[in-house]
């Protein structure tokens, strides 16, 4: 009898498991298709409002593209750079699959999103730069990872709108590069955008500079000492709370603040700060203090000197005045050692709004800690020898031309949607000086690639000139 109830007890087991192995199939199944979104659940998707009468000002018709599009929806609120702004956002082809889709095809995903005004000397460009944070909600409580065409899961990421930049390439060739040569730099991607109904023209959903999957890894937690990983960023005084009263600052080796940035202000705790500051300190004691040279006394003991050395080559190579001044940004692992990560190339080869760039001038090396290192021979060493090395490489003309071309090809007819609505600017002066502004993109394409081969043609010859640097 025993042996009779064990084999039917036995049997409705397997049926049952029978039955959820059939069920979950049918889940999985269902789910097929969905966007990545982490803890998928199938999303109702908005119905997308698009200007009519706006679009018919600027002659854009109903257009088909190849890029994805987001549609970002906040019921004509004010948008401001310090407090979020809830709303929608929708996106078309979210899965980049390469085709062309109207407009007015329905999207494939809408998401709550929280939109903030960013950017410092770009705030108040009349094409807007915009910080995008994903909610779970409609009142932005809990916060939810999306993977946006491929690039890893996160909540928060930045659309950038180049403005001055009438080639609409600078960053994506300069992070191109980055990516190339050093461990991590953000990746981007072309992207269409309507806020509230109307065309924004074209911008690059960026990666942020943050900690999670496809951005710089570093650990979650710290130890009771206070001892963790981190991320400071060095910008204006003022730009945030609580700067770091850090040795070079107290000492006037360097200049502008540096600010913590992981972890985060909500959850770092005092002990957290303070070893931050002091592993600083430390590093710039070792660099500024007499063994500086030392490698076991001085600043190699401290920094990652191959990752230092990348960082200054590419910001010097494309004239980024700002490296190591202003949007600058350092990281550490836990036990690992300090490195730089690359952010904002707008600029770049004399773009920038209120003064003009030599092509024959050094400008990092002018900058906060590479002042120093460059009066290492050592240092000098390395930056001379892996120049020429990238020369063959990542840094010719050829393969930065290619990537140039890349974008073009890339952007097809919406770099002229985008002059559609921003093209006044070919007729304005923006930038200081004579003959610095531009009539047209292909006029734009023509002078940066101009500006390159100036650049090198000094670098070429002049590299080894930051002998004349070194001490001793």
């Amino acid at each position: 009898m025993r042996k009779i109830f064990m084999g039917t007890a036995i049997m409705a087991v397997f049926v049952c498991l029978i039955f959820g192995v059939l069920f979950l199939k049918g889940q999985l199944n269902s789910l097929q298709g969905l966007p990545s979104v982490k803890n998928a659940i199938a999303p109702e998707v908005d119905e997308v409002r698009i200007d009519e009468e706006y679009m018919n000002f600027y002659d854009l018709d109903a257009f088909e593209t190849s890029l994805p599009v987001f549609f970002i929806n906040t019921e004509g609120q004010k948008l401001s750079n310090e407090i979020a702004t809830m709303g929608r956002c929708s996106v078309l082809n979210f899965e980049d699959d390469g085709n062309m889709h109207s407009i007015y095809d329905k999207p494939d995903i809408s998401m709550n999103v929280g939109v903030k005004l960013r950017g410092a000397s770009s705030y108040n460009f009349d094409k807007r730069q915009y910080r995008l944070t994903f909610f779970k909600d409609e009142y932005g409580t809990k916060k939810m990872d999306y993977d946006f065409f491929g690039m890893g899961y996160a909540d928060s990421w930045v659309l950038n709108g180049p403005f001055l930049d009438k080639t609409l390439a600078r960053n994506y060739m300069v992070y191109a590069l980055g990516a190339e040569m050093m461990d991590w730099a953000p990746e981007c991607k072309y992207v269409e955008l309507f806020v509230d109904g109307r065309y924004k023209g074209v911008y690059l959903l960026i990666e942020p500079i943050s900690v999670g999957p496809g951005r710089l890894d570093l650990s979650s937690y710290g130890l009771l000492s206070g001892k963790t990983a981190y991320i400071v960023s060095r910008d204006r005084e003022g730009t945030d709370f609580d700067p770091l009263q850090n040795y070079g600052k107290l000492h006037g080796f360097t200049s502008n603040d540096l600010y913590v940035d992981y972890p985060g202000s909500k959850s770092i705790t005092p002990a957290e700060y303070k070893w931050i500051n002091d592993d600083i300190s430390l590093f710039e004691m070792a660099l500024y203090g007499e063994d500086y040279k030392d490698e076991r006394l001085g600043y190699a003991e401290y920094i990652d000197v191959d990752n230092f050395v990348d960082y200054y080559i590419l910001n010097e190579v494309v004239m980024n005045h700002d490296a190591g001044n202003l949007s600058t940004f350092a990281y550490k692992e836990i036990n690992g050692k300090l490195k730089m990560v690359i952010w904002d190339f707008n600029n770049c080869y004399d773009n920038y709004q209120w003064f003009t760039e030599d092509f024959d001038e050094f400008y990092v090396a002018e900058m906060a800690w590479f002042n120093r290192l460059l009066t290492d021979r050592a240092f000098v060493d390395k930056v001379v020898s892996r120049y020429y090395e990238l020369r063959q490489g990542t840094l010719s003309e050829e393969h930065m031309y290619s990537v140039l071309d890349e974008a073009d090809t890339i952007l097809g007819e919406a770099i002229d949607r985008n002059f559609s609505v921003w093209g006044y600017t070919f007729r304005k002066n923006l930038l200081v000086g004579s003959g610095r502004d531009i009539r047209s993109y292909d006029s734009a394409r023509e002078q940066l690639r101009s500006s390159i081969e100036k650049r090198f043609e000094f670098l070429d010859e002049h590299i080894t000139d930051l002998y004349e640097l070194c001490e001793g």
